[in-house]
């Protein structure tokens, strides 16, 4: 692996969805180079916490249980509330002051976000939601890439590697940028490959919303299928090099119909895997690309330069 050209961005990062983590269930991420641990009460609180226990550092990961309302540790069952504090022993001691380290944490249209901050500061800023609070994703995949989240997102206005890598032509009608939200719509259409004369998918318009380096939320119609779907492509740095990307889709409408949602899920789950083998075509270039602070551009490039200018805010620590 090679030394990162880019640090860890601050904002708001996906680290699951919402039927990852019922209630009772304690799972374990890796958020920026560390393991976080996450897990829902009885009651359905989320919470994310730094993974190792204060009284003598067991890992709450690995054999951690949720009692109720508590987080109970696998060495000596010291319980933490939902505050962070224990609250019991398992020997009847009266429980030490100590604390577990909360992380700032969101439920947004059926994901698990977690706040990040180079300097530890809180949030300053917050995604909105456009679904309803029980809301998950009909279908999704997640993968292992080496890449930066500032190269998933730059993708989505890279307008010249459409036709060579996805066969696709891309069109930019509008692109604002506004503090920390960048909206862009574009439309897709099918790319002659001059070789084999070889033709993909119909027309595509899409509404973009992204929210920092983490969250890119899309609306997306098809008019010749009349057709109405939603995605949501969700990096978040794993460590240095690598990311984990989540990739989600919510079928609303198909052949004009408005689908009911056991229609909807089963819909979903069927493209999911589609939506994840296209957006695959990028990870070899991600893997061995490098960062190019000047890029020599060429017209039908994209607004990647406008991009890279309000992607710079979500860096505490100075980029190269």
């Amino acid at each position: 692996m090679t030394t990162p050209l880019l640090p860890y961005p601050d904002g708001w990062f996906a680290v699951a969805f919402r039927d990852e983590l019922p209630a009772g269930r304690v799972v374990t991420r890796r958020f920026m180079g560390e393991d976080i641990v996450l897990y829902r009460t009885r009651s359905g609180l989320v919470r994310a916490v730094r993974p190792f226990c204060p009284h003598l550092g067991a890992h709450l990961g690995h054999g951690g249980t949720v009692e109720g309302e508590n987080i109970v540790c696998p060495f000596h069952r010291f319980a933490y509330s939902p505050d962070g504090t224990c609250v019991r022993t398992d020997y009847g001691a009266p429980p030490p002051r100590a604390r577990l380290t909360l992380r700032h944490i969101r439920e947004v249209d059926g994901a698990v976000v977690v706040w990040h901050h180079a300097h530890g500061l809180p949030p300053a800023w917050e995604i909105p939601s456009s679904m309803p609070a029980a809301f998950s994703p009909g279908g999704y995949v997640v993968q292992t890439v080496v890449a930066h989240p500032q190269d998933v997102m730059e993708n989505a206005i890279d307008t010249g590697h459409g036709p060579p890598v996805h066969r696709m032509d891309t069109e930019i009608r509008r692109m604002r940028c506004t503090g920390t939200v960048m909206e862009v719509d574009l439309s897709t259409r099918p790319a002659q490959d001059r070789r084999n004369g070889y033709l993909v998918a119909n027309q595509v318009h899409y509404d973009l919303q992204v929210h920092g380096l983490g969250w890119l939320a899309v609306r997306a119609r098809v008019p010749g299928l009349r057709t109405r779907m939603r995605f949501w492509t969700l990096p978040v740095p794993i460590d240095p090099r690598r990311i984990e990307l989540r990739l989600a889709v919510n079928v609303e409408e198909a052949a004009g119909i408005a689908l009911p949602p056991w229609a909807t899920r089963l819909l979903s789950k069927a493209c999911a895997p589609l939506i994840g083998r296209d957006g695959s075509k990028d990870f070899p270039v991600w893997q061995h690309k490098t960062f190019v602070e000047h890029p020599k551009l060429a017209k039908g490039d994209g607004p990647i330069m406008e991009y890279r200018r309000w992607a710079g805010q979500f860096y505490s620590k100075a980029t190269p």
